[in-house]
């Protein structure tokens, strides 16, 4: 189950600490043999699909952490493969995996991957 981050907010206020449950197998491991880019939060602001995903998710760029390979927004980190890698949507231990920006605004099928996983996480 995932929450939002408003309930995340009230759950912390209450001193509920959240865990979550771990398969037997290590996918944190699988994830991190991946190559990742290095973010330049100045360009991707620049970029209107990442303006998008931010407002859809509620997040301002002043939210955002740039943490050298990945974006820190809080409930989730934010992951870009490089072009090596698969081309797929991937989220796993609250890690969010996708190509760059600039090749998801190209292809409707990995818009519409990230919208429907965004959505899920939403609920």
């Amino acid at each position: 189950m995932s929450i939002n981050q408003h309930q995340f907010e009230q759950l912390t206020e209450m001193g509920i600490s959240l865990w979550q449950h771990r398969d037997s197998q290590n996918k944190t491991l699988e994830t991190h043999s991946q190559s990742y880019l290095d973010i330049d939060l100045k360009n991707l602001a620049k970029q209107q699909l990442f303006n998008d995903i931010l407002l859809a998710t509620g997040l301002s760029i002043g939210e955002i952490n740039q943490q050298g390979d990945h974006l820190d927004l809080g409930l989730f980190n934010w992951y870009f493969t490089d072009k090596s890698s698969p081309v797929k949507i991937q989220w796993l231990e609250q890690q969010l995996i996708t190509p760059a920006i600039a090749e998801i605004s190209k292809s409707p099928t990995l818009k519409k991957q990230l919208w429907q996983l965004l959505s899920r996480q939403a609920q």
